[in-house]
Parts: structure tokens; sequence; C-alpha cells
């Protein structure tokens, strides 16, 4: 009698603050452990997004290049060629804030044409692929628009060192072109003119290589 008496005055008075204060701490303690793990997940996430776009990118470009038998380098097209020298980009660029990096090079500081107007609407005026022609733009190359990276950086190509001849202008040893992401900390820190010999991507930058 008097124990079911003491049951039902403790559920009318709620937890006891000694209660609370350890369901509380308890709480407190499986968030601290779980945030490093979901932060993992988050950045994890996002760096795999990056992977994807830059593979998707690298795709398109590669494409562009087999329907036209030259690469997405000019702002400008000579009757469907490409164009002068003067009207050559040596970045191509996504939409997106430029990314940082401890010494300026061409990176961030290159002429940028957009990848949008490349491979979604051919803005330079590339001569378009007809029935009874072997190349021509053939595009759009891309099935959505491009956007920024996962933290908000543009994607880049290093698209000026692209180079098709057998052995390398002058004989000399080609340079890698990636298609680039700054990765989670939005620092470039891969080179921009690497050998292909050597080339690598630089702690936490995100690539796929072209050349």
């Amino acid at each position: 009698m008097f124990g079911r008496q003491a049951i039902t005055a403790r559920s009318h008075h709620g937890f006891t603050l000694m209660e609370l204060t350890v369901v509380l701490g308890v709480i407190v303690t499986l968030a601290l452990v779980l945030m490093p793990s979901i932060g993992n997940f988050i950045n994890d996430s996002r760096s795999a997004r990056a992977r994807s776009d830059c593979q998707t990118i690298a795709s398109a470009i590669v494409q562009f290049y087999r329907d036209n038998g030259f690469f997405p380098s000019w702002k400008l097209a000579q009757k469907g060629d490409p164009g002068l020298p003067q009207n050559r980009v040596q970045l191509l660029v996504s939409p997106g804030n430029v990314a940082l990096e401890d010494q300026p090079s061409l990176w961030t500081t290159g002429v940028a044409g957009l990848l949008s107007e490349q491979l979604m609407t051919d803005v330079p005026g590339y001569s378009r692929r007809a029935p009874t022609s072997q190349f021509g733009w053939n595009g759009p190359y891309l099935s959505s628009g491009i956007s920024a990276d996962p933290w908000g950086n543009r994607y880049i190509v290093n698209i000026d060192l692209i180079d098709t001849s057998a052995t390398g202008n002058g004989g000399g040893v080609k340079a890698a072109v990636w298609v680039l992401s700054a990765g989670h900390n939005g620092i470039i820190e891969t080179p921009f003119g690497q050998s292909i010999l050597s080339a690598a991507l630089v702690n936490d930058d995100i690539g796929v290589r072209l050349q």
C-alpha cells in the first residue's frame, strides 16, 4: 500500500535534479564521442563527391577531344578551328570561389575560361558536327550544369599544359594536366607544372589526371 503511494507521489514530482544531471551528462558524452565520426563522415562524403565531379568533368573533356580533334582551350574559335594563340585560355574553371595558394601560381592567376561555355553551350563558336563531317562540336557534354566543389571553391583544369604531340613540344617531358579541387582546406598544394614522370596530388587536393 505504502509502496504504491510512494511510486505515485514520485511520478507526480518528475525527475530529480540529480537524475537530470546524469541524463544530460550521458547525452553530452555521446555527442562528444560521435562528433568526430560525424565530421569524418561528412568530409568523406564531400571528398567522394569531389572525386566523382572531377571524373565527370575529365570524361566530358575527353569526349570533346574525340569529337573535335582538339581540346577545349579557346575563348574564340576561328572558323570552327582552334583559335589564335592570344585567344587561348590557361585554365578552365567551374563557378565557385578562387582557392588559396601558399605561393601564387597560374592555378589562381592564369587566364580562365568557363567549363560550361566549352562543354555545355559552345560559346567560342566551334563548328558543329554535321552528317557529312568527321569532327565538330556535338555537345552538351555534361547532363547538368557544373557547380562549385563541396567546399564552395571552383574546380579547375590547367588546360594550357595539354600537349597532344607524340613526344612533347620541343622533345621535352610533358606536364601533368589535372581536373582539380583544392579539397577541404581550400588551398591548392599540387604544383601547376608537374612533370608527368612524377606527378602526384599533394595533401588533400582531389583530382583526375588528363595527361
